[in-house]
């Protein structure tokens, strides 16, 4: 009896790191089944300008939204967009602002994650929201 509820006890502490390490590793990954994001590498200009990017979403129902972030080569957050189902298509082009005097010249780095919604099981539940994270993009600007 007593060797039985020692291995119980044991197995319970494994049971939960191992699903706790599931559910980040399948939380934190990235896709390109939903879509992506790019931009080409450029010249860093003098002053401010804008610096386009392009998305491609495609979202298995019609009600979506596209959020993307921008980092700079220390790590910085530099901007961010968003693109929704209602206003923008599904293929298209973003900008961000990016001011000289304040970045340094290098790799930048575009997150970007697709959320989109389907109805709930009933008639009076809300949506369902379901959530990809993209592939990270990479792009350089040079002096």
């Amino acid at each position: 009896m007593r060797s039985s509820t020692g291995r119980r006890m044991m197995t319970a502490p494994v049971l939960v790191a191992v699903l706790t390490l599931a559910g980040t590793t399948d939380a934190s990954a990235w896709t390109t089944a939903y879509g992506h994001v790019g931009a080409a590498d450029r010249t860093l200009r003098g002053g401010c300008h804008d610096y386009p990017y392009r998305y491609v979403v495609k979202p298995p129902s019609g009600d979506w939204i596209l959020e993307t972030w921008l980092r700079d080569p220390r790590g910085k957050p530099r901007g961010s967009g968003d693109f929704t189902s209602g206003s923008d298509p599904a293929r298209g082009r973003g900008r961000f602002g990016i001011c000289r005097s304040t970045v340094v010249p290098g790799r930048f780095m575009i997150k970007a994650r697709l959320s989109w919604y389907t109805a709930g099981m009933l008639p009076t539940d809300p949506p369902v929201e379901h959530q990809r994270w993209f592939k990270p993009a990479h792009f350089r600007l040079h002096r």
